[in-house]
C-alpha cells in the first residue's frame, strides 16, 4: 500500500501574484506561481519543471501572467490555458493585455450569472447575512473602566 501526501496542497481559490509557463534553464519546462507564503510577510515561488522541449521546435515559448494579488490561482490557469490553445502568430501589440482582462471579466461574469441562477433554483442553499457588528466609538479622554461587579463597567474620564 503506498500513501502520497504532496507537500503543496493546489489551492484553486489562492490569490497569486504572478504565473509563468515556459522555458527554465537546460531547455526544461516549467510552470512558477509567485504567491504569498503562509504567514504572509513574504512572496514566495513554486516551481514545477516538466521534460523538455523536442530539438527544433519552435512557437511560443512562454507564458508570463501578471495578475495581481486579486487574481485567483485558477483564473490565471485559466488565461494561460486559453493562451495556448490559440494558435500562435508572433506579432504583438498594446492590445493583448486587455484583451486578456476582457478575457477574465467576461469568465467571472459567466461564473456569477451562473451562482445567481444556481441559487435561484435552489433558495435554501442562500447563505446567511451575517449580522453587523456594533462598534461605540466614545469621546476623547472617555473609557470603560471595571468594577468589582463581574460584568459591569462604567464610564470614566481620563
Amino acid at each position: 500500500m503506498e500513501i502520497y501526501a504532496p507537500k503543496y496542497k493546489r489551492n484553486p481559490n489562492e490569490k497569486v501574484e504572478s504565473l509563468y509557463v515556459g522555458v527554465a534553464s537546460g531547455g526544461r519546462t516549467v510552470t512558477a506561481v509567485v504567491k504569498p507564503s503562509l504567514d504572509r510577510n513574504r512572496m514566495e515561488v513554486t516551481r514545477e519543471y516538466g521534460l523538455g522541449l523536442p530539438r527544433g521546435q519552435g512557437g511560443r515559448i512562454a507564458v508570463l501572467v501578471l495578475a495581481g494579488m486579486e487574481t485567483t490561482l485558477d483564473e490565471v490557469e485559466y488565461i494561460v490555458k486559453a493562451k495556448q490553445d490559440k494558435k500562435f502568430i508572433p506579432r504583438r501589440g498594446p492590445g493583448e493585455i486587455a484583451q486578456m482582462g476582457r478575457l477574465l471579466l467576461e469568465k467571472r461574469n459567466e461564473e456569477i450569472l451562473a451562482r445567481r441562477k444556481y441559487l435561484k433554483a435552489n433558495p435554501s442553499e442562500v447563505p446567511k447575512p451575517r449580522k453587523k457588528r456594533v462598534r461605540l466609538h466614545l469621546p476623547v479622554g472617555l473609557r470603560y473602566v471595571g468594577t468589582s461587579e463581574p460584568g459591569l463597567r462604567i464610564l470614566a474620564r481620563i
